[in-house]
Formats: structure tokens, C-alpha cells, sequence
């Protein structure tokens, strides 16, 4: 099964993150953690980043999604695994990176994507 990282920023500037440099982030994983593609988004829960994924989801692939708080995650992204017709139950991996560090939000993503079949 493919694997896609899907990290939403909440727009670079929620409080939660302070402690995060996205730009450090992803390039570590895109350089030390296997996948088949990423995409780093400003806000997947507004209209454009649900139509993204709309468009973008599809099976065959595990979707982990470093982002706000799990529960959050679940309401917020909902509706774009239902448009896309994905069941997120068994291809979607959400990493809460809420108030964690760049080197704390990598170590988790790489342990979401290590678990993902």
C-alpha cells in the first residue's frame, strides 16, 4: 500500500505549534521517513484543503495526517474522506503534533508511518 503524508500547518500561526519549524519538519521526512508523497497544507479543514482532498484521496493508500489534536482531526477532516468516498477508519493515521517540537512531531510521524500496513 502506498503511504501519504498529509501535514497541515493551521495556517503557521496557531499557538499549539509555536514550537514547530515546518520547513525543518518536512524536509526530514521527506528525506528519512519511506513514503510515496507529501503535501504540506495551511489548513486541510477549510473548503480548499477538503477540496484537495477530495481530489487527492483515493484507495490503495494509507493517509497519515500530522495535524491538531486526533479527536479534532476526526471532525474536521470527515468530510473529505466521506466526498472521496475513503473510509477512514482503515487508511487514515492522524499524528497529533499539537505542542509538540519539531524533533517530537518527527519522532511521531515516523512511528504513525512505520504502523500504517
Amino acid at each position: 500500500m502506498k503511504k501519504a503524508i498529509m501535514i497541515c500547518s493551521c495556517s503557521f500561526a496557531c499557538p499549539s505549534m509555536k514550537d514547530i519549524n515546518f520547513g525543518e519538519l518536512s524536509e526530514r521526512i521527506r528525506m528519512e521517513i519511506p513514503h510515496d508523497y507529501m503535501l504540506v497544507h495551511p489548513r486541510l479543514c477549510e473548503e480548499n484543503g477538503e477540496n484537495l482532498m477530495a481530489d487527492l484521496l483515493k484507495d490503495g493508500v494509507a493517509y497519515v495526517t500530522p495535524a491538531c489534536g486526533i479527536e479534532k482531526q476526526k471532525k474536521l477532516l470527515r468530510d473529505a474522506f466521506e466526498r472521496a468516498k475513503v473510509p477512514m477508519d482503515d487508511r487514515w493515521k492522524p499524528v497529533s503534533i499539537s505542542f509538540k517540537t519539531t524533533e517530537q512531531a518527527f519522532n511521531d510521524t515516523l512511528k504513525a508511518v512505520e504502523e500504517v500496513q
